[in-house]
């Protein structure tokens, strides 16, 4: 078993601490890749961008006007030359060693929810003053701690590469959130070059000191933009001269939710639904974000179908125009089985308890990134490290436990050396 030394251990919390102070959204997230690149280049990776490596249009999910979270990024410390040039946040790090032998591949997803955070006095991060400065942004789900594992294990990587053969390569991933990052990575050469690929979360249905081998109930995910377009008149003088795009939305949006009662797996949502017309003026465009979730592609698929037919009959009924736009997607996948034997073997070597499965009864993006890799006729697995956290995801109060932070990432280095040792 390798033992890590205390002042990476420091670097770890004080890394995570950092980050849940400067929580960035989903394409957002400059402050937290000029912080990777720099500590990253620092210790002689390779550092490519994702803003060089993608097809702008294979992106989804993404702002237009990206100019006050990069001025923010740039008010709280990020390197201008690093992010000044960038459209697209995130990067991918590789270091070869001088031996020859597999390629390992690890993710981390940088972004934050919009969520605000709890100020209350029995939530740590507020009550040692590391809580989120952002109004509505927090770090709810981990990715803080995340992020800090991976730099923290590409430190040690880096400062024992005498020890290791082949080569690594880190995925510092944008925008999970929304299933949005990973649709335009999944293609890309660096990621299907990788041999063995490994993902995780913290947290979800894993305790500290645990481990779920192979958790299952990934949810498959559409998730769209929806525009209706109508009509404006004076909605007293002779509102039937117009076309009522709020209207039809509203009837849209109730069958969209109907659609969750098809069967228990299920699930139909909605948000940021905006119509700007003033109450006196018939709607003339509204605008909301749709998804739907089930448990495999083909259920999944059906549940768009569906949606599409509402929105084609419902605004053919009003006589309105729409647009749909993907906006994110997941889909399911399975564990390259010789991989989570080693998982396992390293886990309970450090005498964490391991779980068979569990269900995750959420989506994925790095489902697309898996899949890919297999396409490829590499391995790919997706773990969940346990942590006992203090509320649950994506909830005000949300928190790691960074004790056992700290196993997670004894673990992670364990499974390095186990992988890369010469």
């Amino acid at each position: 078993m390798e033992k890590i030394d205390p002042s990476l251990e420091e670097f770890l919390i004080k890394t995570r601490r950092d980050l849940h102070k400067h929580p960035e959204l989903g394409w957002c997230e400059f402050r937290t890749t000029s912080i990777v690149a720099e500590h990253l280049q620092g210790l002689g990776y390779q550092i490519y961008f994702i803003n060089d490596l993608i097809d702008p249009k294979s992106v989804i999910g993404r702002s237009i006007d990206l100019s006050k979270e990069k001025a923010r990024a740039l008010q709280a410390g990020a390197n201008a030359k690093i992010i000044n040039d960038l459209a697209y946040t995130g990067l991918i790090a590789t270091l070869n060693f001088a031996q020859a032998g597999a390629n390992i591949g690890f993710r981390f997803d940088l972004d934050a929810v919009a969520v605000q955070e709890s100020h209350d006095p029995d939530h740590l991060p507020y009550t040692l003053g590391f809580h989120s400065l952002y109004q509505g942004i927090n770090h709810a789900c981990g990715h803080d701690g995340h992020v800090a594992l991976g730099l923290s294990l590409a430190t040690y990587i880096a400062t024992h590469k005498d020890q290791f053969k082949g080569a690594v390569t880190l995925i510092f991933q944008p925008a999970e959130e929304g299933c949005r990052g990973a649709y335009s990575l999944k293609d890309l050469t660096l990621i299907k070059q990788i041999d063995l690929f490994y993902a995780f979360h913290l947290g979800i249905c894993a305790k500290s000191y645990e481990l779920v081998l192979n958790p299952d109930h990934f949810l498959v995910s559409s998730k769209f933009k929806i525009e209706i377009f109508g009509k404006s008149v004076h909605a007293g003088i002779n509102p039937k001269l117009g076309i009522n795009a709020l209207h039809c939305a509203v009837c849209v949006a109730d069958q969209i939710f109907r659609l969750a009662e098809i069967r228990s797996s299920a699930r139909t949502n909605l948000g940021s639904f905006i119509s700007n017309n003033a109450q006196n003026v018939i709607s003339d465009y509204v605008s909301f974000n749709a998804e739907c979730r089930d448990l495999t592609e083909k259920l999944n698929y059906e549940l768009v179908t569906k949606i599409k037919d509402i929105l084609s009959s419902t605004c053919e009924k009003f006589k309105a125009s729409y647009k749909l736009t993907l906006i994110g997607c997941a889909t399911d996948f399975k564990n390259s089985e010789s991989q989570a034997q080693i998982v396992k073997r390293v886990a309970l070597s450090l005498g964490h308890r391991v779980l068979e499965t569990g269900a995750f009864n959420a989506c994925e993006d790095c489902s697309l990134i898996i899949k890919s890799i297999q396409e490829a006729n590499h391995q790919a697995s997706y773990y969940v490290l346990g942590n006992s956290i203090k509320a649950p995801h994506h909830s005000e109060k949300f928190d790691l436990d960074e004790n056992s932070l700290k196993a997670n990432l004894s673990f992670l280095i364990n499974l390095a050396h186990e992988l890369l040792k010469v």
